[in-house]
């Protein structure tokens, strides 16, 4: 489960920008629904909506997560290809000197059984600047750091990294190295991010495969998908022949509006841009409630109705009872209800006149400027917590219009 994700210097974030699923102790709300409690000095939340103005930073702030995880994942990979293959690791802040050259920093921490692990590191381009671990039971233990080529390596809870230490390149992370070697504690971490899913809610693209193989492989699945579309009309879902088809059963009826047969639906040919969306996005909302996994999500609400959007966060703030969580970013203000979310669940990202994107949460602000019992979309769209600024309709716009 994730407690808490920091980067630096990573497209319009040019400050260290930090995000917590940790819950306020002090608020009161929803605490038998939206929390997870893990029986330490604090819970964590199941569930995190992000809010804000267009181009603001939102999905640069998804982003963040997946290039960090793709790293880890792809970092021993990748240093044994050509140059002219490597991904492209340009995303440091470029509207500012001190940072457009500057190594850029992620670190998470978060919780495997009883133990807090806190990983991060620094990169410019694909030369690993820095590398941390630590491990927290009790109190916190550095398991190793790496700076450059000088490695400081617990001798004791650490042993996997003595052996190796000497044979990882300047342009691989450590834990992955360690990693693809099998040992253990290294593995843990890796597989870690495994279980961490990132997807756009603009384009299945990188995610439709994965609906289609859980029908094929899945029946639970499948029975549980199928259920889930009784109200539109869908009689029955399966894979198609090729690779990522869905395949959708609509009843068909004679003149009398008697039942006849079903016919199929290839649906990226025939069903609804939302109907596709929810079709594709159920499977990895399915896999991430029932293996306890953590889903990104940008644009969770765009193509869906709102009362639908509602429905798939209840899912996880009611029924979740694996420890799952859903980070996302959206626009419907209808979910910014003081009966569905905390405020320590609500969070905004603006950017100032320098081009600049800053994360703060809601629970920032003191009861002044808002209680459990505010109505909180009411007071985003006052802009009274910022992060919702629009055009402003001046008379010299309007005038273009009218000459």
């Amino acid at each position: 489960m994730l407690i808490e994700f920091k980067f630096r210097n990573f497209k319009s974030f040019k400050e260290e920008t930090r995000f917590l699923m940790t819950s306020v102790l002090s608020f009161g709300e929803h605490i038998e629904k939206n929390i997870i409690s893990i029986n330490r000095e604090f819970d964590l939340l199941k569930t995190a909506a992000i809010y804000g103005l267009n181009a603001g930073g939102k999905s640069n702030f998804v982003s963040a997560m997946s290039y960090m995880k793709a790293i880890v994942h792809d970092s021993f990979s990748n240093s044994l290809k050509k140059d002219e293959d490597k991904p492209n690791h340009d995303f440091q802040f470029k509207l500012n000197e001190s940072t457009e050259n500057a190594e850029t920093m992620f670190e998470v921490s978060f919780l495997i059984q009883e133990s807090i692990y806190r990983y991060g590191f620094e990169i410019n381009k694909h030369e690993i600047i820095k590398e941390w671990l630590y491990k927290k039971i009790e109190r916190e233990n550095l398991l190793f750091h790496r700076e450059g080529s000088e490695f400081q390596i617990n001798k004791t809870a650490f042993k996997e990294g003595l052996k190796y230490k000497n044979d990882v390149n300047q342009n691989v992370l450590f834990i992955s190295h360690l990693a693809q070697n099998n040992q253990d504690i290294s593995r843990l971490i890796f597989f870690w991010f495994l279980n961490v899913n990132v997807l756009s809610g603009l384009t299945e693209a990188n995610y439709f495969n994965y609906t289609a193989k859980l029908l094929q492989n899945d029946s639970r699945f499948k029975n549980w998908i199928s259920l889930a579309l009784k109200y539109m009309e869908i009689k029955n879902i399966e894979a198609g022949e090729e690779d990522g088809e869905i395949v959708t059963y609509h009843n068909r009826y004679d003149k009398n509006n008697f039942l006849i047969n079903s016919i199929p639906f290839l649906i990226n040919k025939k069903e609804s841009q939302g109907t596709r969306k929810l079709i594709h996005i159920l499977g990895p909302i399915y896999d991430t409630i029932r293996n306890g996994r953590i889903l990104f999500i940008d644009e969770f609400d765009s193509r869906l109705h709102p009362n639908l959007t509602r429905k798939l966060l209840e899912l996880f703030n009611e029924f979740n009872k694996r420890g799952a969580q859903l980070i996302f970013t959206g626009q419907d203000v209808s979910l910014l209800n003081k009966d569905l979310l905390r405020r320590d669940q609500i969070w905004f990202i603006d950017k100032d006149q320098f081009g600049v994107s800053a994360l703060y949460s809601l629970s920032d602000f003191n009861a002044k400027t808002v209680r459990n019992t505010s109505a909180f979309d009411k007071k985003y769209l006052e802009n009274k917590f910022g992060a919702s600024s629009t055009i402003e309709l001046s008379h010299k716009l309007i005038d273009f219009l009218a000459k």
